[in-house]
């Protein structure tokens, strides 16, 4: 690295494993940073182990201790319930109600208690500003932000009073609050992060929500942020398994590399329709609509060969999901996985690993034929799926969950022709399918259409300008221009 050329320092302490959307966003920005001429860096949690699946090319750096900050947030995807101060003390409600928030914290295990958390996080933040020595000329990244981490990063940037203003992007992406939010938490969500912010206010923190649903949230509770396009990425698309004619390489990217995306019809396969259930059961993934769905859909569209269900399930806890007549058929499902490769395109399941390295993974959405999304509206309803990015790229066709930011992208998408349906209840599902079979070449089209929009929109180089942060000009290009 050229010890002139200015850097882009990322920061995740969710990112512990190679599974889930954490480290794909950081290695987007990170790509994307190269691109416009950053030497980025990467700072995760120390309990990660997956460096071998990691591009070599990309410095990585295992380093934070604290888990599960989001927990600590007053938004949707957090326990508290009162705006605490920088030292984490409960100050936001009457008497009665910091002493409750108190009493609950009291008795979480110490690594989850809130000080424990600021402390940690806030010194190995510190710890990273003097061992990369950290200066103006660099622009920060704090890759998954909220009202606790901004807490933090208060405190850690507290110990250093003399360090020059820097340049710090935060970027938030769950939803502040949903339609059971009581009025006082949304207000202290907002005191919390203006709090915050007007501790460090002599460094440039600029704010920015994924969505623009989001940024809305966060007007309404006090906050500016910036909407901006969560990333994704343009992988080359393999020849279609049945026609070997749906690869256009004229369609690109502003990229320098020639990204190619889907363009052509899809047969329908020996093995019937993939369905991809795609990302690990989680409650906001609608993991408990699972068995009611496999009931529903098994019996017919399943076992008939119309369709074969494929998804990441953990290796254990899968009972609870999979209905008791259906487990015969799961189970020769998950033999042929471990034992018979081969085998994977036939029968009514594809069980894939919740851990699956990136290029592993980015196959498996390759041979997606549909994109089901179980999500609970209320969660995402002002949040993005980076799933249902991927799959659109693909032009591949999708069934969400009405009522969240998933349908309002599949709405805005189908002005121009329908990517996929939208179901009001699980119990649509079915029916849907029945559909899609008959009307599956036209949607797919439609689909395939849209990726264009996406890869443009979506391109990492595409976020990072709308973040504010902008290509490198050197003093040869100032000279020749």
């Amino acid at each position: 690295m050229d010890a002139t050329q200015p850097r882009l320092l990322l920061f995740d302490d969710n990112i512990r494993s190679i599974g889930g959307h954490f480290l794909e966003l950081a290695t987007l920005l990170m790509h994307g940073a190269k691109e416009l001429g950053y030497a980025p860096k990467l700072a995760m949690h120390r309990s990660f182990d997956g460096l071998s699946a990691i591009d070599p090319s990309l410095d990585v750096e295992p380093h934070f201790r604290a888990r599960r900050m989001v927990h600590m947030s007053l938004g949707v995807d957090g326990h508290s319930t009162v705006r605490r101060d920088l030292a984490g003390r409960n100050v936001g409600g009457n008497w009665i109600q910091n002493r409750a928030q108190t009493l609950s914290d009291r008795l979480s295990r110490l690594d989850r208690r809130p000080r424990y958390l600021l402390d940690r996080w806030a010194d190995d933040f510190a710890d990273l500003v003097f061992r990369w020595h950290v200066n103006a000329r660099d622009t920060l990244v704090i890759n998954t932000g909220d009202d606790f981490v901004l807490l933090a990063l208060a405190n850690a940037l507290s110990q250093y009073p003399g360090l020059d203003p820097l340049t710090i992007h935060v970027i938030f992406h769950f939803a502040i609050y949903d339609s059971k939010t009581k009025r006082a938490r949304k207000r202290q969500f907002g005191e919390q992060v203006n709090q915050a912010m007007a501790e460090i206010s002599r460094h440039r923190i600029q704010l920015h929500a994924t969505t623009r649903s989001l940024a809305k949230q966060l007007k309404q509770v006090g906050i500016r942020a910036n909407a901006i396009p969560y990333p994704t990425r343009c992988w080359d698309a393999p020849l279609d398994p049945v026609s070997k004619s749906t690869v256009n390489s004229q369609n690109t990217v502003n990229s320098q590399n020639t990204t190619r995306l889907f363009n052509g019809s899809k047969s329908k396969p020996d093995g019937g329709y993939k369905i991809v259930l795609a990302g690990t059961p989680r409650a906001e993934k609608g993991r408990r609509l699972i068995p009611l769905l496999l009931s529903k859909i098994y019996p017919t569209l399943l076992s008939d060969g119309r369709y074969r269900l494929s998804m990441q399930m953990p290796p254990i806890r899968w009972k609870r999901m999979i209905p008791a007549d259906v487990r015969p058929a799961y189970e020769e499902a998950l033999q042929a996985n471990m034992s018979e490769p081969e085998s994977l395109e036939l029968g009514p399941f594809e069980i894939r690993s919740p851990d699956m390295p990136a290029q592993d993974y980015h196959d498996w959405l390759h041979s997606a034929d549909v994109g089901l999304f179980l999500y609970e509206p209320e969660r995402y309803v002002a949040r993005c799926s980076g799933v249902l990015l991927e799959m659109f790229i693909r032009g591949v066709p999708v069934i969400v969950p009405d009522q969240c930011w998933l349908a309002d992208q599949v709405h805005h998408a189908s002005e121009d022709g329908d990517v996929g349906y939208v179901y009001q209840s699980i119990d649509e599902i079915p029916e849907i399918l029945s559909q899609l079979n008959t009307d599956y070449e036209s949607i797919r089209q439609n689909a395939i259409r849209h990726a264009t929009v996406i890869a443009k929109r979506h391109h990492p180089v595409n976020t990072l300008r709308r973040m504010g942060i902008d290509e490198v000009i050197t003093t040869t290009r100032r000279i020749a221009s």
